[in-house]
């Protein structure tokens, strides 16, 4: 579940950009686009060194806007590949699926920011699956730039995930 503050950052700059124009949308209306996006990224954190990643998507967007034309939320559906490289090896994850909602202050301003549904499902050398899935809450985790782990979830087989990228 992206867990990515990319997609967050082009959602959050559309948003802004449809700010503008957002009187001529209708309030109950949402502004809808459709993107495909690839985005390189360092994930730290996770594993006792970095990770570079490789995100690959396709969203469908929606950015809501109250009686005022006031940006007040948006949404992303999303189904994400991502490839984990590190120390020499790399690993391909499966295509996942997720929703992104981001709640706008009345300045405009990301109040709220998190993710929901599959984070991550990486089939491993040895066989098994590194899997995760439930809600990627950014301000709670730091904002970090991805993350494979749920702030509310479970994830399964982390260090198998980690020795495989060591």
């Amino acid at each position: 579940m992206t867990k990515r503050l990319t997609t967050l950052a082009v959602v959050v700059g559309v948003g802004v950009g449809l700010a503008v124009f957002a009187p001529l949308a209708s309030a109950d209306q949402p502004t809808i686009m459709h993107k495909a996006t690839t985005a390189t990224t360092v994930m730290t954190g996770t594993c006792s060194f970095p990770i570079t990643v490789v995100e690959t998507t396709t969203e469908t967007d929606r950015f809501f806007a109250d009686q005022n034309g006031v940006l007040t939320r948006a949404n992303a559906d999303v189904t994400e590949q991502d490839t984990f490289s590190a120390n020499g090896e790399s690993l391909i994850g499966v295509p996942y699926s997720f929703s992104l909602h981001a709640i706008f202050d009345s300045s405009g301003n990301i109040s709220q920011i998190y993710a929901d549904g599959v984070i991550e499902r990486v089939p491993l050398p040895d066989g098994s699956v590194f899997q995760s899935a439930g809600r990627v809450d950014f301000a709670a985790q730091g904002f970090p730039s991805f993350s494979v782990t749920p702030t509310v979830g479970d994830e399964q087989n982390l260090s198998g995930f980690c020795a495989a990228l060591s």
